[in-house]
């Protein structure tokens, strides 16, 4: 058996078995990838991307502690058990056993806001997951509109290699039937040793997008990608007033930020309460050996005598709850600031793209056509024929990076929003 043929029959064993230690789903998902590899549409990019992302996983992991958090909230300390030994003495042996239970109580409602706390910091844990969701999505989508220019960009780079080529196989004609000038035919050469240059580097930029996106989604750098379909359709009917009543309802930082508001306002309450002392009720079984059993009953509480230390303490509190208020505010500030400027941004941006599409493109094209067919009718010039080319590549190329960062644009504003638009 040669090399290959057992490196493929290992290959084959090892697949099995993982597919064994998988789940079916997992299996299935990944046969379904090895198939057809995500990467066609930005939607499977990003569905890949809350499956595998660790920075997603961290983030909902630390949601579930805090919701876990709720149950250890307001709930009654430990009962202390004692054990004692009365009247011991080398004649007599013990005189009194007794043994007690005593419980400490929390009272003036100080369990329930303990509880209220505790489920104001999983409702913002909970918004700050989602806030790490749209923040990486955005990213997702962004980095895939860069992988699809490169994917473009490659085709166009392709497109100018196949046009300069067969100027250069019209021209050696030429000079082999004709007295065509040897600079020419140079010229053409040094083209399109160029054009073929600027294909290798494309390509190079397309490996290097999809390393980009692998791992921003958690996969290993050179995991298969297919080719995108194009980039995605945006929403033409965006409305930056529609924007920022989106951003004012769910963007999840903004909801996190309300949520520590509450946590502070009931730490500052259970500050207050710090006065108000906490009750310990126990009871003892008491066994004498020569008289008759008993009980006793106990009833103590707390003497809030370390005002200064109280007082701190609720100075403190005041100070987090206007701080937590103090960062809503700013938050939402500059929320209303980052819609604005994402919105003006893409709204000029969308306007530059329609203007390369209509008034730029059109005429650079035809501005090839022209020179091309004169140049094969002997009428143009080499030189015209190649700056026309560069032309329509140079607006090729910039209406590629204006798409891309309309896509960025876009994406920010859904990153604001907390979600599509």
């Amino acid at each position: 058996m040669n090399p290959a043929s057992r490196m493929g029959r290992l290959a084959a064993m090892g697949a099995i078995t993982a597919s064994l230690w998988l789940s079916p789903l997992e299996a299935k998902e990944r046969q379904a990838e090895q198939r057809q590899p995500p990467g066609a549409t930005v939607e499977s990019v990003v569905a890949l991307a809350r499956r595998l992302s660790p920075e997603l996983a961290a983030a909902a992991l630390d949601a579930e502690a805090a919701v876990h958090k709720i149950g250890a909230a307001g709930v009654l300390a430990d009962p202390t058990i004692n054990l004692e030994a009365w009247d011991v003495n080398g004649h007599q042996g013990i005189g009194q056993r007794r043994i007690g239970v005593e419980q400490e109580f929390k009272l003036w409602g100080k369990r329930d806001l303990e509880r209220e706390i505790a489920q104001a910091d999983a409702e913002a844990a909970k918004h700050q997951s989602s806030a790490a969701d749209t923040d990486l999505i955005a990213r997702v989508k962004t980095v895939y509109a860069e992988y699809c220019a490169a994917h473009q960009a490659v085709d166009l780079s392709i497109g100018l290699k196949r046009r300069v080529d067969e100027l250069l196989g019209l021209l050696r004609l030429r000079y082999g039937a004709t007295s065509v000038d040897q600079q020419e035919v140079i010229k053409a050469e040094i083209e399109a040793a160029t054009a073929e240059a600027d294909v290798v580097r494309r390509q190079g930029e397309t490996k290097s997008a999809a390393a980009r996106l692998n791992a921003l989604v958690g996969r290993h750098p050179q995991a298969a990608l297919a080719a995108p379909n194009g980039f995605r359709p945006l929403k033409a009917n965006v409305t930056m007033a529609g924007v920022q009543a989106r951003a004012w309802a769910a963007n999840p930082l903004l909801a996190a930020t309300a949520a520590q508001v509450d946590a502070a306002t009931g730490a500052k309450s259970l500050a207050d309460l710090n006065y108000y002392p906490e009750v310990t009720l126990g009871a003892r079984y008491v066994q004498r050996p020569r008289g008759e059993d008993t009980g006793e009953f106990l009833l103590g509480f707390k003497v809030p005598l370390q005002y200064e230390a109280k007082d701190a303490e609720q100075r403190a509190a005041s100070s987090r709850l206007g701080a937590a208020q103090a960062r809503s505010d700013a938050i939402r500030i500059r929320l209303d600031g980052d819609v604005v400027d994402a919105w003006f941004g893409f709204d000029a941006v969308r306007k530059a793209i329609r203007i390369y599409e209509q008034r730029q493109l059109p005429p650079a094209r035809l501005s090839v056509e022209t020179a091309r067919s004169g140049f094969q009718a002997g009428t143009t010039d080499l030189s015209v024929v190649l700056e026309a080319e560069r032309r329509l590549r140079t607006i090729q190329l910039d209406l590629l990076k204006l798409k891309v960062e309309s896509q960025a644009k876009y994406a920010e504003l859904e990153r604001l929003a907390g979600g599509s638009l």
